[in-house]
Parts: structure tokens; sequence; C-alpha cells
């Protein structure tokens, strides 16, 4: 979804805002209803395994194999 964030520059209140792609609208400040808000710079929310191959980690399967004496033949592809 994207929600950006905005800090109006008359009363400085921080608010979220949803606007869908194709749809340009006048974004007003949800206290005080000025149209002087100004965009902030967010930063993306990126779980810890995204960019990272399926198969990197291999130790989190070996660990959950049975017995826990390491990775058994074909189960983690080891």
């Amino acid at each position: 979804m994207p929600i950006f964030e905005y800090v109006c520059k008359t009363c400085g209140k921080t608010f979220e805002k949803l606007q869908l792609a194709g749809r340009e609208e006048t974004v007003t400040c949800t206290a005080c209803g000025q149209e002087k808000v100004e965009k902030k710079v967010s930063a993306p929310f990126l779980p810890a395994s995204v960019g990272k191959p399926a198969n990197e980690d291999r130790s989190a399967c070996c660990a959950k194999a049975p017995g826990n004496s390491g990775c058994p033949t074909g189960s983690c592809g080891m």
C-alpha cells in the first residue's frame, strides 16, 4: 500500500495519507486543514530475508532436523 507520511508546515502535525497510483489528490493537514504540507522521506520496511537466496542459511534447517545431529542427507540439500 502506498502510504506516505507528511508534516504540516502550518501547525507541525505529522500524519499519514494513502495515495493510490494515478490519483493525484491535494493533501491537506488532518488537524488544521491547510495545504502547506511536506512529504517526509520514510525508510521502507524490508524483512531481513529480502535479498537473500532461499537456501542461503542452512543452519536453521539443520537445527530443526530430528535428533539435531547435523543435516540428514537430502533434508537441506547438503
